[in-house]
This record gives C-alpha cells, structure tokens and sequence, in this order.
C-alpha cells in the first residue's frame, strides 16, 4: 500500500457521494480520513454489480467566491474507454488522471467486469506537482463529477479542498 506525501498547505473539507444507479454497482466507502489535524485522505470504494462497457465522466472545477461556487479552469466530459485506449490524446485529463494513478486500481480501458471493486486509496496529492501545474491563490476549490454509464447518470462524487498557504 502506497502512504501519500501531505504537506499541509491544504486539506480536503467536504466530499459528498450519490448513487443515482444502486443496479450498477455500491458505493463501500466515501470518506475523508483524518491523519492529524491538519492533513486527510481521500478513500472511495464501489463494487460492480453489472458489468460496464460505456462510461464517461463529466468534472467540473469550480471556486467559492462571493455568491457562491463559480467556474474554474476546467469543465469537460471524458470518455473513459476512449481515455484509457489513448491517454495521450486528452491532456488535461491525463494531467489530472497522472496525480491520482498510484493511488488507484482504475488503469484500464472497458469493460470493467462485475464483481470488480474500483478504489482511490489514501490518495491526498503531492502539493508540490499539482501547484507546479496548477499554480492557484488561497481559498476553497472544488471538483464536482457526474459519472454516466450508457449516457444515464450513475453517480456523482462531489468534493472541496481548502487551500491555504
């Protein structure tokens, strides 16, 4: 099991899960762990009831300002099939995808079969290599993600992150 590097300039706030397709598959675990009081992972866990062979995420990168959370940066859907057969052809999905890989078991393209368990792990990002791609100000950030199975929503895990250098 990999430990995650946290440097403490940031820390994981709020991340809310919804099954909207219990058919599909469940949700085991969505949680923000403490590791002290200034530091926390993120672990998700789903378990496949059906096998799943059309999947695409919509993510959307947001920031609380006044009135509310507001674009930022990035809004975009990605077919996940079409992602993991060529990673190299969706950048800023790949950028993002390369700061959750060690932390996963999701690393292949379609079908993922049933009676499969898809994790993210003690996954906290290396503060380091996400500010040197995503140089950002202090504040509240957000990724709000709907995930589709066969253009139908499935599931959507929404999270913030208070960044606080």
């Amino acid at each position: 099991m990999l430990s995650a590097q946290v440097h403490g300039s940031y820390k994981f706030n709020s991340l809310n899960c919804k099954v909207h397709s219990p058919d599909l598959g469940i949700l085991k675990v969505c949680q923000i762990k403490a590791v002290d009081r200034k530091h926390n992972l993120i672990n998700l866990v789903a378990f496949l009831n059906k096998t799943l062979s059309e999947v695409e995420i919509h993510f959307k990168m947001v920031k609380r300002e006044i009135g509310g959370w507001h674009p930022f940066m990035y809004d975009m859907r990605i077919d996940v099939c079409k992602f993991f057969k060529n990673r190299s052809g969706f950048f800023i999905a790949n950028l993002i995808y390369s700061f959750i890989k060690p932390f996963t078991n999701v690393n292949h393209t379609c079908p993922y079969m049933a009676g499969t368990e898809m994790r993210l792990w003690n996954w906290s990002p290396n503060e380091d290599a996400v500010l040197a791609k995503f140089p950002v100000d202090h504040g509240q950030y957000g990724l709000q993600t709907t995930w589709f199975i066969k253009k139908e929503v499935a599931l959507k895990v929404n999270g913030s992150v208070l960044f606080f250098r």
